[in-house]
């Protein structure tokens, strides 16, 4: 199957059709299973009246065209496998990955043991591939390639020669087989966290080797601004030239916060140093590795997949739409690559320095995920970044002391940044946007305040 996976489409992907299955939830494919059953129990197949009957309901206007698409011969005169329409549906529709393979796993567990045997498996996956392959235009696999494949695979899951595959077995296997997910991805536009994952991760070494070549080596830790750049429109061809602009300037800004801190590094006016390269890459490729059609933009449905990527936590719904509404500035229902970069930057006189470490940071502290710092949040913050002048003032025993300051710092946080809206309406939190902009002056003040309590 390893070659079949890199076969060329006979035409392009229907995206708007895909876009519409992902809306679909699997109570809709309830209720077709439940009118398979009290109409057509004996049927396998269904001709185009009866499959209107059946799937009209959750297919609506596309429903004729989704029945064209997977007839052998793209005839409304033929009939459709009811399996191969259920599996089509449940691939594609807007739920979690996991929930989908659960749902498909007990369709096929047609005598509800609760494990999947060999005939089953074989059943599984020549209904799901050849499905997913008609709405994709792709030429199925012949029957008995997949009744092969699915043979080969039930051997190497069945590790303890039960003769059965557990879900969990079954599942790992799927997410771990990378040609499989690749496949989905460009044929289904179907991503997996654990595939968002490793793709971040490639893309991240893909230009590491970028930085190596343009600063002679990996233990270099500045490469020169102008070879990186020279590189980058040579490889990154599908990349406005504003776009690559702006990831150049990034860089170069970003540097030169770095280098304000280590005055001995600003022998190096036009380089970017290694460290700065590595942080910003990781969020360009964290966003290279969610967007799945290659269009230079995100979606709502899209963006856990980029959190996910850089951040290494599965976002919930409430965070993503948070998050959605911060990032989206044109308010396109999109977020752009230049939206993302921008978002975990501080602008400085028209100039963008990235702050990728100060957002991990404030996610962590996040324990709400409301996208806004509480003032116990805060002094939660600073406490754990004090811990060394903590133990200083325990054993001076004075600990006390120690948290009244604390208290009082957090506070003087939140109302150098709160309007006074803000104060009279009790609103005393910090968002990213206010968060990230105030913490030069914040890292200042506490570095001042170190500095004079390790005095005491």
């Amino acid at each position: 199957m390893g070659n079949y996976f890199r076969t060329v489409p006979k035409g392009p992907l229907e995206e708007t059709l895909i876009n519409f299955l992902k809306t679909r939830k699997l109570q809709h494919i309830n209720d077709c299973i439940e009118m398979i059953n009290d109409s057509y129990p004996t049927k396998s197949t269904l001709i185009l009246d009866e499959y209107l009957d059946v799937f009209g309901g959750i297919l609506e206007e596309w429903t004729e065209q989704v029945f064209l698409l997977l007839e052998n011969n793209n005839s409304s005169a033929g009939q459709v496998d009811i399996y191969e329409s259920l599996a089509v549906i449940i691939v594609f529709c807007g739920e979690e990955f996991n929930t989908k393979l659960e749902f498909i796993y007990k369709m096929f567990d047609f005598d509800q043991s609760g494990e999947i045997e060999k005939k089953e498996l074989i059943m599984t996956l020549q209904t799901s591939i050849r499905a997913l392959c008609k709405i994709a235009k792709l030429q199925p696999p012949e029957l008995k390639d997949l009744e092969y494949f699915a043979e080969k695979m039930f051997i190497q899951l069945d590790s303890d020669r039960s003769a059965s595959i557990s879900f969990h077995e079954f599942g790992l296997w799927l997410l771990n087989s990378w040609e499989l997910q690749d496949f989905m991805l460009q044929y289904a536009l179907i991503q997996t966290y654990e595939n968002a994952d490793r793709r971040a991760k490639e893309r991240r070494i893909f230009f590491q080797k970028f930085y190596e070549a343009a600063a002679g080596g990996a233990d270099q830790q500045y490469c020169d601004a102008d070879s990186i750049k020279t590189l980058f429109f040579a490889e990154l061809k599908e990349q406005k030239k504003e776009t690559i602009e702006l990831l150049i300037d990034i860089l170069i800004q970003s540097t030169k916060i770095h280098q304000k801190h280590d005055e001995q590094n600003q022998q190096y006016p036009n380089g970017i140093l290694k460290e700065a390269y590595e942080d910003i890459m990781a969020a360009w490729s964290a966003f290279d590795s969610s967007d799945i059609n290659s269009d230079n933009q995100t979606s709502i449905s899209e963006l856990k997949f980029l959190l996910y990527a850089y951040e290494g936590d599965k976002p919930d719904l409430f965070r993503i739409k948070e998050e959605m509404k911060i990032l989206d500035k044109d308010n396109s229902g999109y977020v752009s690559r230049e939206e993302w970069i921008q978002y975990l930057c501080v602008e400085d006189k028209g100039k963008f320095q990235f702050r990728g470490n100060l957002k991990q940071l404030f996610n962590k502290y996040d324990k709400d995920n409301s996208g806004a710092l509480s003032i116990l949040e805060i002094k939660q913050l600073l406490t754990d970044n004090m811990k060394d002048m903590q133990t200083k003032f325990k054993l001076k025993g004075q600990n006390e002391n120690f948290e009244e300051m604390v208290n009082q710092l957090a506070q003087e946080v939140v109302d150098d940044l709160n309007s006074e809206g803000d104060k009279q309406s009790n609103d005393r939190t910090l968002t990213w946007v206010e968060f990230k902009n105030y913490m030069d002056q914040a890292v200042l003040k506490l570095n001042k305040l170190k500095e004079f309590l390790k005095s005491i």
